[in-house]
């Protein structure tokens, strides 16, 4: 097998070069190959069962992977981002509590102030109701400030969370589990209605463990797709 993998598209299925036992080619190789037979089949359930990321470009007639980059670690996040939100939770309903009994201690001066703001937010403000006004803003912008990091971890605990589940080949409680994710980047080009394209595939693998420590099965999965080139000259 060379470092160059080509294949041709036919019909609703694949013919790859040099792929005649599937069990024994790199990973890469068969992932990629069932990911375009998904394509070319219109198969969206298969294709999104094997790659986070849809495929950006239009009928693919053939592809061949150029670059095969090296395998990377990193940490598991899912623990960490638990982590960090509830630190993020407790920080904003600190917040809260502050902007409400702020609130409280200054309801006069907070109505004065709504008043002189209808129909103008940036009136100025001055003497100590403007101080008051000063603070009020100050607070309400903490707090939006809070509640937007908070959203933004939740978003990427749940990313994380989707990608664990996909990459794993059985149900396991992936906020509990352990381990690293594998990442490697393929350069991929495509032949697409006479067009030559290339595209950078990112690649993930969670190797996770459980709390009694045993190694839970996991495959690799397309975490992103990435053009790199309008029109690739041709090869």
């Amino acid at each position: 097998m060379t470092g160059i993998l080509r294949t041709a598209v036919a019909a609703f299925g694949i013919t790859v070069a040099g792929f005649a036992a599937g069990c024994s080619s790199p990973p890469e190789e068969a992932l990629l190959s069932q990911f375009f037979r998904a394509i070319a089949a219109e198969d969206r359930v298969s294709a999104g069962g094997l790659s986070m990321a849809g495929f950006p470009g239009g009928p693919v007639e053939s592809w061949e992977i150029l670059e095969t980059g090296m395998v990377t670690e990193g940490p598991y996040r899912v623990p960490e981002l638990r982590r960090e939100e509830t630190d993020a939770e407790a920080a904003r309903d600190e917040q809260f509590k502050i902007f409400y009994d702020f609130r409280q201690a200054n309801q006069e001066a907070l109505a004065m102030i709504t008043d002189r703001r209808d129909g103008n937010p940036e009136v100025a403000i001055g003497g100590r109701l403007g101080e008051t006004a000063d603070e009020w803003d100050a607070h309400a912008a903490e707090r939006r400030r809070l509640v937007t990091s908070l959203s933004e971890v939740q978003m990427a605990l749940e990313e994380e969370r989707r990608r664990a589940q996909r990459s794993l080949l059985r149900e396991a409680p992936v906020d509990y589990l352990t381990g690293n994710i594998s990442e490697q980047e393929l350069l991929v080009g495509t032949l697409e209605e006479g067009a030559a394209r290339e595209y950078r595939f990112t690649l993930i693998r969670y190797d996770l463990q459980n709390q009694q420590g045993a190694d839970i099965p996991a495959r690799w999965i397309i975490a992103a797709i990435e053009p790199t080139t309008e029109d690739a000259p041709s090869r």
